[in-house]
């Protein structure tokens, strides 16, 4: 089973590109998010969590986790989610689905595993799970909605190759 951990910053990514739900149901079969991210999803303009849910069909993508571990030291800079996600990456030893970069460096710090919603785009290229054309629609789609800075879309972007 292929699982990932994110903090709510990729998933809103997602949710601003076409398809971005359903590319992640090729790549995984879990997102394991905590609660602190399901509340932050769900917050406006939805009526409560599981109307996000079913919004977006994924009441079977994302799996609710409460982390084992309540406290990591040096977080307090973080948001709740964003310390959940790092501690549910800790507790299931999992990669780390993360786009601020306070929270990245931590991570990193942490020894965990990180990308952002450009470099699953970039997976699914090379994984054969979508083609160039359509991954340079997403990075598009992903920069005219402020969701991604220009050095990682052109990077991203000369990695996939393919026109927009």
């Amino acid at each position: 089973m292929k699982r990932v951990v994110s903090d709510a910053s990729s998933l809103i990514s997602l949710e601003k590109i076409d398809g971005g739900y359903t590319l992640f149901r090729r790549l995984y079969d879990r997102v394991l998010i905590p609660p602190a991210v399901l509340r932050e999803l769900a917050a406006s303009p939805f009526e409560n969590e599981e109307a996000y849910l079913s919004h977006f069909g994924i009441d079977d993508l994302l799996q609710v986790e409460t982390p084992a571990r309540s406290e990591l030291e040096n977080t307090e800079h973080l948001d709740p989610g964003e310390r959940g996600a790092i501690a549910l990456a800790l507790d299931f030893h999992l990669p780390l689905l993360i786009e601020e970069e306070a929270g990245r460096m931590l991570a990193r710090e942490l020894g965990i595993r990180i990308s952002g919603i450009a470099g699953q785009i970039l997976q699914a290229v090379r994984e054969e799970i979508t083609g160039a054309d359509r991954a340079n629609r997403m990075l598009v789609a992903l920069e005219r909605k402020g969701r991604i800075n220009q050095q990682v879309f052109e990077s991203v972007k000369k990695a996939v190759g393919g026109e927009a």
